[in-house]
């Protein structure tokens, strides 16, 4: 791994499994030891503000905890009303380890949603600011991903953070909750 000499922000082990390995391989746990052994030495030396993962299960985060010298300090995961993850980052919190939601939107199809539509037209707000704000009030860190100026604007700390959902609105997208994922899986990595 080539890593610049100026000190890095944060980095994640992206995913718990190696490649080309099964999912079911007992050489992904060696392994994620391994880097996060790796991840360990470059915190300790100041190479980096944070170190943390992604995509990583309670399994994981369990297995990591009980050898880990520096904890995780994020976990960068799925999030959004039909993948709230809500045990998870419940884990998280009790941890410590701070939520990063991606795929807040749900790769674009939220966004277009019946639920979502009606509370941004009540809010006046885009959905995409709708779903982001969600995601922000149930603790997460968001971090949305567009190349489009007007886009990136309407994510802005002003424009997020200078408004709140109502408890009726933010019950409603909660019970949008079915489990639904529109990125990989990582719960059959062991």
């Amino acid at each position: 791994m080539h890593v610049d000499r100026k000190m890095q922000d944060l980095i994640l082990i992206h995913w718990p499994a190696a490649a080309k390995l099964p999912l079911r391989s007992p050489l992904h746990a060696q392994l994620r030891l391994q880097t996060w052994r790796v991840l360990e030495d470059f915190y300790s030396a100041g190479r980096c503000r944070a170190i943390g993962v992604s995509n990583y299960t309670q399994y994981h985060l369990e297995e990591l905890l009980l050898v880990a010298r520096i904890k995780p300090m994020v976990n960068q995961i799925e999030v959004h009303p039909r993948y709230p993850q809500t045990q998870l980052r419940s884990f998280c919190r009790h941890n410590n380890i701070a939520v990063v939601a991606y795929s807040s939107l749900g790769m674009g199809d939220l966004v277009q949603h019946p639920v979502v539509v009606q509370i941004a037209t009540d809010c006046q707000r885009t959905t995409a600011q709708v779903l982001l704000r969600w995601g922000l009030q149930q603790g997460c860190a968001v971090i949305p991903k567009s190349l489009n100026p007007v886009h990136i604007a309407e994510a802005s700390p002003q424009e997020l953070l200078s408004w709140e959902l109502n408890q009726q609105q933010m019950k409603t997208l909660d019970d949008m909750s079915d489990g639904h994922k529109y990125c990989w899986d990582p719960t059959n990595v062991i």
